[in-house]
């Protein structure tokens, strides 16, 4: 019983140093991976997303599937931004290589949407690499 404790303990000390935060690492999309859509967006078909640099993005759709969006130019602030306005490429709300991304007003243009793996949760710090 003892030893469970002072594992358990050596645990809570380690996530507590680290600082509780976790970090999602994405997995790129393949360069032969097929451009993808996403459905409906103007109705809420969206439940996170996450900015790896100012042009690299990864969404996750309703549906729990993650998509990897690159952008043709960088978006400033992009990284950093609280909230973004995904600007389907047609009446229907169809998100896709045809699309835009808002951001405090400006429109960034989508240059590819493909799906890519779930993200893994890790201690560790994000790096920004593209």
């Amino acid at each position: 019983m003892r030893k469970i404790l002072f594992l358990l303990a050596v645990g809570l000390g380690l996530t507590a140093c680290a600082g509780g935060q976790t970090h999602l690492v994405f997995q790129g999309a393949a360069s032969d991976a097929p451009e993808a859509q996403i459905r409906f967006v103007q109705y809420g078909s969206v439940n996170s997303w996450h900015a790896e640099t100012d042009r690299l993005l990864y969404i996750q759709g309703r549906n729990r599937a993650w998509y990897q969006v690159v952008l043709f130019a960088p978006c400033d602030g992009l990284e950093f931004a609280n909230g973004i306005r995904l600007i389907p490429s047609d009446g229907a709300g169809t998100f896709d290589k045809f699309g835009y991304v808002g951001l405090r007003g400006n429109r960034c243009k989508v240059e590819s949407v493909k799906e890519v793996a779930p993200p893994l949760r890790s201690m560790a710090p994000a790096s920004r690499a593209m």
